[in-house]
This record gives structure tokens, C-alpha cells and sequence, in this order.
């Protein structure tokens, strides 16, 4: 699994049963957008916002990197491998374009990604031959292209919003559709034909992401509607629905399925782990800062580590376990300057000119202002 992140880093290589075994490649000199791995698994692509694409090695600690394009100015939102490794399709928003397919050994040009008049959100290659490339866009729009060398072929107009994310089933006989119109469509992975849509409509809110199962019998959706939804493709009928929330932080933007795992991220950047047989709750929800750290202050005992970050949150991790939970209640709501952790109260103070009480449990307990009122 692979996690874009702040600033120039790429959390990469999670170990799905101890998400604590990871690396970090922060070779990037701007925000990262999108990192794929390659099908062979011996490199990841990554894409940052200036447009640049690195491809560098997994295999080695050092991560060598093999190759660098800048296939268009501008942010780069979605990359594809072909199934052979040898071509890559990159979209996004770009300022003279806004895809390019190209081989991922030279960066030679095999064909051009065109037919879409706003930026493109979302692509992926067929898995299989006869090779395919699709692309959905913000002007509602998803593009098909045959090759190589690629050319357009046609454009499909079902959705009535930003068409978010394309994703074709492993075996490449389908591909899926999800849009902000809070509609998921199934299509024919060779002629592209309209197959039918999932549920009338799938969610209530923008559809951010989809997931096939490994052997494409089932699809896994995340919605700005606070829920992801397990799908039959062959009914089209939902089989769980996973509510994660009520908040604004909660809603998915993000989802995956390796294996027996299926994740979604939270906007809040938290990523749940999924269980098929109790939709009530996560198995567990993995967190963490979401912005870079600003202070860190240990426990007296030594058993409890606190980070806080520049958008004001502070975290309470296990020294031993690597455990962590986000401290409840009002934060700071701007970057944290300094902690301090005394006699089984953690103190907090920030550019908002507050000091905070946090009990070593986390709970939020008093808040004094600039003029040292307990309010």
C-alpha cells in the first residue's frame, strides 16, 4: 500500500497486519499527489504537484531513482502502469495538457490523451489485451483510447458531474465509474458498452473512489457521504454498508482492497480497516498527524509519547505498541508551539494565544485564553 502525504514524502510498503513496519521516500520537492506501484512490484511511480514523475526502486533501502519526466506543468492526480511495465498514463491539470501516455524506460511519447476540455481526475489501463486506456474527467466525461500507439476512440456521458475516479476490474472485462453525482456505472472492459449502474444511486454524496475484489465479483465504494459500500457487480445490488461517522473529517476519500484487507481513508487522513461481517465498526482505524509536527513532549512514566502538528491536533501514542489516539475535544485549531507533560496533565499552548489542560488520557479538560481565563 502506498500513502501521498505531505509536503515531499511517500509512506510506502505498510504492512497490512502492522502498519508500524513502513518506509518513507522524501525525494519530492513539493506535495505528492499519487504514487502507484508498478505490476512487477519492483518500482513506484510518484507524482507531485509542479507535474514531475520520479520512478524509483523498492527493493533497495537507498530507493535509487530510475527515471524522472515532467510530462505536463501542472499537478498530476492519477498514474497507471501498463500490465507489462512498459508504458505509464499520467492525468491531471495540466497547463497545455492534461494527460500523457508514455514508456516508462525513455519517456518517449505512444500516443496522445485528448478529447476532454477540463481537467482529468482519474486513469487506468486495461489489465489485459487488447490494450485500453480510460480517463475521467471534470467535464463529466470518460474517455476511452485504443492503442498503442494510444488515440481516442470514444467519450461516455452517463455522469452529470466530476466523473472522480475509472477503475477496471483485474480481470479487464469490466470497468467501473464514480462520479460527484453520487452515481457508480459499469461498463464492457473492451467495447465500453454501458453494462448498467450500481444502486439508484450509489451514495448521497460524491463518489471519491472504487475497488474491485481480487477475482471482480465485488466492488468497495467511498463516498463524501460518511459511508463505503460493498457491492455485488453480477446483481448490482449493495451487500454492507460501513458508516464511519457524522463529521465533516469523516467522510472517505479513498479506498483499496489487497487481499482479505479493505481500507478507506477518512478525510481526516485516518485509514479504516474494514470488517465484511460486523459493518458497525472498523477492525481497526490506523492514525496519525496529518500535517507536520510542531512539538513533542514525553510522559513522566516514559510509556506515552504526544505529538502536536501545524494544524493544531495532538496525538497520544504508545511508547512500546507505536498506538496512537487523537486527543478529544477542542483543539487549537492552528499550530501547537509548545507541550509539556507534568504530574498526570499534558499542557498545550499555541499561536491562538491559548494554554490547554489534557489529561495523559487525552481527555480535554480546561482552556485558558491569552488573558489566562478559564473559559
Amino acid at each position: 500500500m502506498i500513502i501521498p502525504y505531505i509536503a515531499n514524502l511517500v509512506l510506502f510498503d505498510i504492512f497490512f497486519q502492522n502498519p508500524a513496519i513502513s518506509d518513507v521516500y522524501t525525494e519530492h520537492s513539493c506535495t505528492v499527489n499519487v504514487a502507484k506501484y508498478s505490476p512487477s512490484g519492483f518500482y513506484i511511480a510518484s507524482g507531485d504537484q509542479s507535474g514531475k514523475v520520479r520512478i524509483w526502486d523498492t527493493v533497495n533501502k537507498e530507493h535509487i531513482l530510475k527515471n524522472e519526466f515532467h510530462p505536463f506543468g501542472g499537478p498530476i492526480k492519477d498514474i497507471a502502469w501498463s500490465p507489462d511495465n512498459q508504458r505509464m498514463v499520467v492525468v491531471g491539470e495540466g497547463r497545455e495538457r492534461f494527460g500523457h501516455v508514455f514508456m516508462s524506460e525513455t519517456g518517449t511519447s505512444v500516443g496522445e490523451i485528448s478529447g476532454q476540455s477540463k481537467p482529468i481526475n482519474s486513469c487506468d489501463f486495461r489489465p489485459a489485451r487488447p490494450f485500453r486506456i480510460i480517463t475521467g474527467s471534470e467535464d463529466n466525461t470518460i474517455a476511452i483510447f485504443e492503442g498503442p500507439p494510444f488515440k481516442f476512440k470514444m467519450t461516455k456521458q452517463e455522469h452529470n458531474r466530476f466523473v472522480q475516479a475509472v477503475r477496471y476490474s483485474p480481470q479487464g472485462n469490466l470497468f467501473a465509474s464514480a462520479g460527484f453525482d453520487g452515481k457508480v456505472y459499469l461498463y464492457d472492459g473492451v467495447s465500453s458498452d454501458l453494462v448498467g449502474e450500481v444502486g439508484a444511486p450509489a451514495h448521497q454524496g460524491g463518489v471519491y473512489a472504487v475497488a474491485w475484489s481480487p477475482d471482480g465479483k465485488q466492488l468497495l465504494t467511498a463516498s463524501g457521504d460518511k459511508t463505503a459500500k460493498l457491492w455485488d457487480v453480477e446483481t448490482r445490488q449493495v451487500l454492507s454498508e460501513f458508516v464511519m461517522g457524522t463529521t465533516v473529517e469523516d467522510q472517505q476519500v479513498s479506498c483499496l482492497w489487497q487481499n482479505n484487507y479493505l481500507l478507506t481513508v477518512s478525510l481526516s487522513g485516518f485509514i479504516n480497516y474494514l470488517d465484511v461481517n460486523d459493518p458497525t465498526k472498523p477492525l481497526r482505524v490506523v492514525k496519525g498527524q496529518h500535517k507536520p509536527i510542531t512539538s513533542l513532549a514525553l510522559s513522566e512514566d516514559r510509556t506515552s509519547i504526544f505529538t502536536a502538528s501545524h494544524d493544531g491536533c495532538v496525538t497520544r501514542w504508545n511508547a512500546e505498541t507505536g498506538e496512537n489516539d487523537r486527543v478529544g475535544g477542542t483543539g487549537h485549531g492552528n499550530q501547537v508551539n509548545g507541550m509539556k507533560a507534568m504530574e498526570g496533565i499534558l499542557y498545550t499552548c499555541g499561536i491562538d494565544d491559548s494554554l490547554r489542560e489534557v489529561d495523559i488520557e487525552g481527555k480535554l479538560l480546561k482552556i485558558y485564553l491569552g488573558d489566562l481565563t478559564s473559559t
